[in-house]
């Protein structure tokens, strides 16, 4: 992957979301860091980036070796595909996602086979063809396919 041309990708298919974010967690997504060449990107865009990769409805995830079953709400990443594709190092990544956990942007579970993640802040969101949908961001095992 060339990490010049990653563009940090939006939610689609989705018409609304509804959040709770604390002090903290909204000061965090308004600041900005760094990639590894000295470029800016603002909270909201990582932030998006990974809500991006949410699953609006349960099925299995796409774009990986070892895909899993995903309930509504949650999203299956990798470190070392964000690394590569945010241009910082995998440990940068991690501590993000510990910050972000801390902040309760997002609930990590990861394990040698793969990792997924869900929205705590997320109260819900709304689609087209499924109208409201409340979440649910406890975290569950899951299962590969």
């Amino acid at each position: 992957m060339d990490k010049e041309t990653y563009r940090f990708i939006h939610p689609a298919g989705i018409e609304s979301f509804s959040f709770r974010f604390s002090g903290r967690a909204l000061q965090w997504l308004c600041g900005t860091t760094r990639d590894d060449d000295g470029r800016e990107i603002c909270g909201f865009v990582l932030f998006g980036d990974l809500l991006a990769r949410m699953a609006p409805v349960a099925g299995e995830g796409k774009g990986f070796r070892r895909p899993l079953t995903l309930s509504a709400g949650q999203a299956q990443y990798s470190e070392e595909q964000l690394s590569a594709q945010w241009n910082m190092g995998r440990k940068r990544i991690r501590n993000m996602l510990e910050t972000l956990a801390d902040l309760g942007l997002v609930a990590t579970r990861r394990s040698r086979v793969a990792s997924f993640m869900t929205f705590p802040c997320l109260l819900g969101w709304g689609t087209a063809e499924s109208g409201r949908i409340p979440n649910n961001p406890f975290i569950s095992e899951q299962r590969e396919k």
